[in-house]
């Protein structure tokens, strides 16, 4: 028989690194790595993007139970493998389908916390806290959609640390379930996934004619509707201030915001003031002719509309900017015609504005 002889201070290394292996296998993992298991959505609407750590404190996101040499149970700080955001992003790349044709979404951690208490009867009682915030990917950035508070409360062995890192991924799906039900039940309503703009434009009217008059060829001014006693300063025996609005009423249908605008053309009665000399056919004509202006000019806003392709993320903006753009443009044209016509003093000019504002006003179907 052939003996093998052990020296000392072998068996004393050999003993010290059997008993480290103990220890560690005792301890909590140093870091909880989510497991490659692909995540099965039913009818996947969307698809992740990036995934963003907004929480306010960047702590590790476990407290978890262990037992250590000498049979006690200590708690552990523990974190996500790469941090959070990282991992989180690294396992949806990895196992969530990431099809471009479908909605490009954000995901925020807004709170993520493992708290683990041991119990009198020697288990493991665990919580989960999940909150995140999903939101479309915009060329302007997040543009939120819905937010998952999510929480689970377990039990395990104090030496089973796996079913951590398999409740949380249950967490995470859950909360993926729970944004694409919200994307198949709002597709259809919400304004922020709508996928085209539809506008229809019109005249607003009113069915009793209050203090302002809404342009109508068949309705021009009358010097019964000057009623303003305030006299504006300048050598003028006539004055009136139209000018030009808009209401708006959006619905979304079928995907497609529906935006109905009614244009004003209109004057107030009480901002047309006339002398008491200055009432006779040629001046009633040089205040139509403004309260003509401003139609021509409505009608070339409501034309630029009907033109342009709207998106649903700027169709607003398209339009309150084109609005302040014609609004300019009717100061100037106004300013412009009084100028040139000397405030209807030069009657030859004053007939070639009459000519310009005519044909003007029969292009736009007056």
């Amino acid at each position: 028989m052939n003996t093998i002889l052990i020296s000392s201070s072998f068996r004393r290394l050999f003993l010290g690194c059997l008993c480290l292996v103990l220890i560690m296998s005792m301890q909590a993992p140093a870091q909880i790595i989510l497991k490659d298991e692909q995540i099965d959505v039913k009818q996947q609407a969307f698809y992740i993007v990036e995934v963003q750590d907004e929480r306010t404190e960047k702590t590790p996101v476990a407290q978890l139970a262990t037992r250590t040499a000498d049979h006690q149970v200590k708690l552990v700080a523990t974190n996500l493998q790469a941090a959070p955001a990282s991992a989180i992003s690294r396992y949806l790349q990895r196992n969530l389908a990431m099809d471009r044709n479908r909605w490009p979404v954000i995901m925020q951690i807004k709170d993520l916390k493992i708290i683990e208490t041991p119990s009198a009867d020697g288990r493991i009682e665990g919580q989960i806290h999940v909150a995140l915030d999903f939101g479309l990917d915009k060329p302007y950035g997040f543009e939120h959609l819905v937010a998952y508070p999510g929480r689970l409360r377990y039990v395990r062995s104090i030496d089973n640390a796996l079913s951590v890192e398999r409740n949380l991924r249950s967490m995470l799906k859950g909360g993926l379930e729970y944004l694409n039900q919200w994307i198949k039940d709002n597709a259809q309503t919400s304004r922020k996934l709508a996928t085209g703009v539809k506008i229809s434009i019109g005249d607003y009217t009113e069915k009793t004619e209050g203090d302002t008059i809404y342009y109508s060829a068949k309705r021009p001014l009358t010097w019964a509707d000057f009623q303003s006693k305030w006299r504006p300063s300048g050598p003028y025996q006539a004055a009136v201030m139209p000018s030009i609005g808009y209401t708006q009423e959006m619905k979304v249908n079928a995907g497609i915001i529906e935006v109905k605008l009614l244009m004003k053309a209109y004057v107030p009665k009480s901002a047309c003031w006339v002398s008491p000399t200055g009432r006779d056919a040629y001046a009633l004509n040089h205040e139509q002719r403004h309260f003509d202006i401003v139609k021509i000019i409505a009608e070339q806003y409501k034309q630029k509309l009907k033109e342009a392709k709207l998106k649903p993320d700027t169709y607003e903006a398209f339009i309150n900017m084109q609005y302040l753009d014609s609004f300019r443009d009717m100061d100037k044209m106004q300013k412009a015609y009084d100028e040139e016509t000397s405030h209807g003093q030069n009657r030859g000019i004053q007939e070639q504005w009459n000519r310009r504002i005519d044909a003007a006003l029969k292009s736009a179907g007056e």
